[in-house]
């Protein structure tokens, strides 16, 4: 299996958000600093309550940039802002890897500002993020969801995707859609 590929899709637009790479926000000094200070406000313990705690930031500014350092070194980032402001309201969070012969496998995950929540944004992200990736197919996209977080579970469900409860662990289920 080969791990830490890319994922095909890097940018795309929906009804309401503008989705792209956050790498040349990362690499440029004055804008990673913007980034920062905009990932702390929307970072917030109910944001983060349903991540693993390796995922959760500290919330002061360093914190936060030693976070972005390492989503930066383990996975492929998505900037999610509001199309018609330019706001800033979450995050998608991918990675990649291919199984000898198989088709690509892509893990997703995403956050989204509380203001956001209840807006059908997540399930209009997710949806967005599977029609972009219907032309690299055979895909496999495989989204994990705290049981605590049955919002996030009701989106998935909504994209297509479903429970995969034989991979799945006590606190945790797997959902999976395969585009073919």
């Amino acid at each position: 299996m080969s791990a830490g590929e890319s994922v095909p899709v890097n940018k795309f637009n929906t009804e309401r958000l503008a989705v792209y790479d956050w790498t040349p926000t990362v690499e440029h000094q004055a804008q990673r600093f913007e980034l920062e200070t905009a990932l702390s406000g929307l970072l917030t313990v109910r944001v983060l309550e349903h991540l693993p705690p390796s995922l959760r930031p500290h919330p002061d500014l360093d914190g936060i940039a030693r976070w972005i350092d390492a989503r930066v070194a383990a996975s492929d980032v998505l900037l999610v802002e509001e199309k018609d402001n330019g706001k800033l309201i979450g995050l998608m969070i991918l990675s990649a890897e291919r199984e000898d012969g198989a088709g690509l496998k892509v893990h997703i995950g995403y956050l989204l500002a509380e203001a956001a929540w209840g807006q059908g944004i997540a399930t209009e992200l997710v949806a967005g993020f599977v029609a972009a990736m219907k032309p690299f197919k055979p895909v496999q996209v495989i989204g994990g969801v705290d049981k605590g977080n049955p919002s996030s579970a009701r989106v998935l469900q909504k994209a297509g995707f479903t429970a995969d409860l034989d991979n799945s662990h006590p606190d945790l289920v797997f959902y999976v859609l395969v585009i073919e």
